[in-house]
């Protein structure tokens, strides 16, 4: 199973307390280190402040005066996953076995019933990130990360509701197996 990879955060906030504050937060997440040695993968400011000219480093900025610490993690989690800077290639198609993705159309199309199943971004998401990570598959804290930018112990039924709703649209096809979960881990049955 592929592991998440780590990342390098810098601080760059004026008010001490607040940059104590999100420095402490984000160095008890274990996908985060704070090394101002190392090239950052994204840089906090605070609101107003002057943000950092490299424009290939995501600038996360703090608004001013109060502030929950739990949304500066989850939009810095959101980042860092990349999903914000994914644009899908319209010519490029994915082979799921039985069915054709088109990522740039939200659709999947069955192969030999030309049935064309529309789906939102977070099953094209999930079939995506599923297909990339054939044939290990993906945990399903991984999963709730990637796609939805949860922490590693967030407690949400969120995964299994899209998949139950994918398989229902799937069911048209006979191809509700499409997804399989084996030992917390998902994975794509791409057998035609």
């Amino acid at each position: 199973m592929a592991h998440p990879i780590q990342s390098i955060v810098h601080i760059q906030i004026d008010n001490p307390v607040l940059a104590r504050l999100v420095t402490e937060q984000l160095s008890t997440l274990k996908l985060i280190i704070m090394d101002k040695n190392s090239p950052p993968d994204c840089i906090v400011v605070q609101n107003g402040s002057a943000a950092p000219t490299t424009s290939d480093i995501p600038v996360l900025e703090c608004p001013k005066g109060a502030i929950r610490l739990g949304e500066i993690i989850d939009r810095l989690g959101y980042i860092l996953s990349g999903r914000a800077e994914h644009i899908e290639d319209d010519h490029q198609s994915i082979d799921l076995g039985e069915f054709i993705l088109f990522p740039a159309t939200n659709t999947l199309v069955h192969k030999t019933r030309d049935t064309t199943i529309r789906l939102t971004d977070k099953e094209r998401l999930l079939l995506r990130f599923l297909f990339e990570a054939s044939p290990h598959g993906l945990h399903r804290k991984d999963i709730l990360k990637l796609i939805w930018g949860y922490a590693d112990d967030a407690e949400t039924h969120t995964l299994e509701t899209h998949i139950y709703r994918l398989r229902q649209k799937l069911e048209f096809c006979d191809a509700q197996n499409l997804i399989q979960v084996q030992d917390g881990i998902y994975r794509l049955n791409l057998m035609t």
